[in-house]
């Protein structure tokens, strides 16, 4: 175990398997998004037991990549001429997330006693990696920031597909309308989403843009999609190892860390998430109502879960795509946004005191 842990091939190797065990039975079982929600629920499990599970974050923004593609392709010509009509949820995003932020940070400082610029980055529903480097830097507890994050991505994973299948009654097919089969695909049509995959990251990156690695990919793909370029989308395979990544490196966030230390933020994170997917649902209702739009688009663009998770479940559900994506992309840099300014004066506050 002592080996394992100190080569991190081998605990990559390690995380991937048992990701890919999961997602196998959860496959097998026939739940909703099962590469995603068997490698969350088995890597959860083994972290939690010890076992020393990694997933690198180059590895990870590779695969994100694939999931930007394929995010794209589901961009038609008549995508971008809808994005205008989508500007009145757009606002509602940013109201809701703005005060949920409000009310969020507020439970955790008075009721789960976090100072307040932890408080703060833990309540802000960004990316992990932005708040998990921006918190710290502006005084926050790193520790408590990533696993209030870790578990709000987790829980809202865990519960969304389930709570869709459940009450809608859907049963999404297992390849999110990827294209074919590996062996069967077109060596060319590959090779043309890969750079185009990976041009647009590095666009995007050189940009300073958040979530980098999905922005970029996914507007590149989107371009040459709508576009007429190709039709072409990445095959069932790399769409379901994906989905492995993805579901295993949130599960190997809580790796390395005592029950005692897991417990007390990820009980207050799973009590905020809940409570805010609920708001989320009050506030999609009444969006969808007033705006005549599709009360399950708007709800998985308001709920609290990470930017390439809910493009995902968007894609297995079959519920507009382009505007979930859409949606939690504007939401990633309004809080990066929110987050930084706000840290700043919450830090001369204390300074000045």
């Amino acid at each position: 175990m002592t080996a394992l842990a100190g080569n991190r091939w081998a605990r990559l190797g390690l995380t991937l398997a048992l990701g890919g065990l999961g997602g196998w039975l959860f496959a097998w079982i026939g739940t909703p998004l099962p590469w995603m929600l068997g490698a969350l629920f088995v890597t959860v499990l083994a972290s939690m037991a010890g076992l020393p599970l990694q997933v690198p974050q180059l590895f990870r923004r590779l695969w994100i990549i694939v999931l930007g593609v394929m995010l794209g392709s589901s961009f038609g010509p008549d995508t971008l001429s809808h994005v205008v009509l989508w500007g009145g949820s757009f606002l509602g995003m940013i109201l809701f997330v703005s005060a949920s932020t409000a009310l969020v940070a507020w439970f955790y400082h008075r009721v789960g006693k976090f100072d307040r610029n932890t408080a703060l980055f833990c309540a802000t529903p960004g990316g992990l990696g932005e708040m998990a480097i921006l918190g710290p830097a502006l005084g926050g507890d790193e520790r408590t920031i990533v696993l209030t994050h870790a578990t709000r991505i987790v829980m809202v994973m865990a519960l969304v597909p389930p709570a869709y299948a459940l009450i809608e009654g859907y049963v999404p097919p297992a390849d999110l309308g990827a294209g074919g089969r590996l062996l069967d695909a077109n060596l060319y049509d590959l090779a043309l989403l890969a750079v185009t995959g990976c041009v647009g990251a590095f666009a995007a990156k050189l940009l300073r843009l958040p979530a980098w690695q999905m922005c970029g990919s996914m507007f590149a793909s989107a371009a040459i999609h709508a576009g007429g370029v190709t039709t072409t989308r990445p095959p069932l395979e790399l769409i379901a190892f994906a989905q492995i990544v993805i579901g295993a490196g949130a599960g190997a966030r809580f790796a390395g860390a005592s029950f005692r230390q897991l417990l007390r933020p990820m009980a207050f994170s799973a009590v905020a998430t809940l409570g805010v997917l609920l708001l989320a649902a009050a506030a999609a209702y009444g969006v969808a109502w007033a705006l005549d739009l599709d009360f399950r688009a708007v709800h998985l663009s308001y709920s609290p879960g990470g930017f390439a998770e809910m493009s995902l479940i968007a894609l297995a559900l079959g519920i507009e795509a382009p505007f979930v994506a859409v949606h939690h992309m504007g939401r990633i840099f309004a809080v990066v946004i929110m987050a930084s300014v706000l840290g700043r004066v919450l830090a001369k506050r204390q300074a000045g005191a």
